[in-house]
């Protein structure tokens, strides 16, 4: 199997047309075929149900797409890594980023790191909320954070716990709420909660209370928006609350936030892949760990 293989076929998935993908990689349909018998053959798998009407993916095809899609992505900034240190003599650590993160603490953590290893260059990237696990096993990222209840077997990545976010319940400085200094979950009840079904959306990845248990304190949570920033302007309209997991001090202007005191906070961990024996990973992460047992300990007195 080749990248061009690999590339050939997303096209055709993304286009569902030979003649198009062809046109998309500057190549010729007879090649594109070429390429897709031989990605078939060598995998064992039918991709592509074909008619004289239209080209469709099988459900086989579909899966395979769908976990290979970032692959080449992948693959051209692994090259263009590597490219960097062969010719600057540096190293790159690629740290991913959860939305709404505690990110005075990363960047203090991140200076403390580089102070270490004045040779290593930091890149930060936003992390996945769909498969965020995949971007390690990949290697778009070295270090990422994750929320434990994101995974529950995952053998092959390594993960320390460093802090944990408390639920709160954001709303608009004028919401009926927000005189409280604390809420319940049963203070919901008739609230227009906002929520997400969408995997790509933050509000989705942090969870937080399900939906039944929303219906069963009697919320209103039959307003769904695809991505978090669907729910903040929902917030700033007045129209609903979203319960969302943050640091005491983190927050929007404008918006209220409440903590949710009877549900459990979010663990909070950081992960590398136990395969990955770069001493600057290892650094990385002991640094974070550092610095996060400092911070509770200081928190604490």
């Amino acid at each position: 199997m080749t990248i061009h293989q690999l590339r050939c076929f997303i096209a055709v998935a993304e286009e569902l047309n030979f003649s198009v993908a062809a046109e998309r990689l500057f190549t010729t349909q007879p090649s594109i075929t070429y390429q897709i018998s031989a990605l078939e053959k060598e995998t064992g798998l039918h991709l592509f149900e074909r008619t004289t009407r239209r080209t469709k993916l099988t459900p086989a095809g579909n899966a395979f797409y769908q976990d290979i899609k970032h692959i080449p992505d992948y693959y051209e900034a692994s090259v263009q890594k590597a490219k960097i240190i062969q010719t600057t003599g540096n190293s790159r650590l690629v740290v991913g980023l959860r939305k709404l993160f505690d990110y005075e603490s990363t960047a203090k953590t991140i200076i403390q790191f580089q102070k270490r290893n004045p040779h290593v260059v930091v890149d930060i990237l936003p992390q996945d909320n769909y498969r965020p696990l995949d971007e390690l096993r990949s290697g778009k990222l070295d270090v990422g954070f994750f929320y434990d209840i994101e995974h529950t077997n995952a053998p092959d990545i390594a993960f320390y716990p460093i802090f944990t976010l408390p639920y709160h319940v954001w709303m608009h400085p004028d919401h009926p709420l927000a005189k409280k200094t604390e809420l319940h979950l049963t203070d919901l009840k008739g609230q227009q909660v906002v929520t997400s079904d969408s995997f790509e959306s933050y509000l989705y990845a942090c969870r937080g209370p399900s939906v039944k248990e929303l219906l069963d304190v009697g919320a209103d949570v039959s307003r769904s928006v695809p991505s978090m920033e669907g729910a903040l302007v929902q917030i700033q309209m007045n129209t609903g609350i979203a319960i969302i997991p943050c640091l005491e001090n983190a927050g929007i202007p404008g918006i209220r936030r409440i903590k949710l005191v009877d549900y459990a906070p979010m663990q909070v961990e950081i992960g590398f892949m136990r395969n990955n024996d770069r001493m600057e990973v290892q650094s990385f992460v002991d640094i974070s760990k550092e610095y996060y047992d400092n911070l509770q300990s200081e928190r604490k007195v």
